[in-house]
């Protein structure tokens, strides 16, 4: 069982992504904020991140720069309505570590494959 942090601000995602992930037997922490993540995320030592990019509060690039500081190897998949370009995904992508993205509205099998190529 891996555990999987789900971060969003909207509480319907964050709801629906926690029934999907403990459906296929994952235990879940989450937060709504990048501010409430980062002072989580340490001692929730999560195996995945499911991070909302679209936020209130800290950019997405500022949070994953704070880990970045912070030595924080974490598996992340961007979960977000924006489309990258393919420059922005290969920044992303070398620069801060993430492993995929996924836009929504998402479809539920196809995030459960790519959760399961991460972990």
């Amino acid at each position: 069982m891996s555990k999987i942090m789900i971060v969003d601000d909207n509480r319907d995602i964050v709801e629906t992504l926690k029934t999907i992930m403990e459906m296929e037997n994952h235990q879940t922490e989450e937060a709504y904020n990048g501010e409430e993540f980062l002072g989580k995320v340490e001692s929730a030592r999560p195996d995945l991140v499911l991070l909302d990019v679209m936020m209130p509060g800290l950019k997405t690039k500022e949070i994953l720069a704070r880990l970045k500081e912070r030595k924080l190897d974490l598996k992340i998949i961007l979960v977000t309505v924006v489309r990258f370009s393919d420059q922005e995904k290969r920044i992303l992508m070398t620069d801060f570590n993430i492993r995929d993205y996924i836009t929504k509205p998402f479809d539920v099998p196809e995030l459960i494959t790519r959760v399961r190529a991460v972990l």
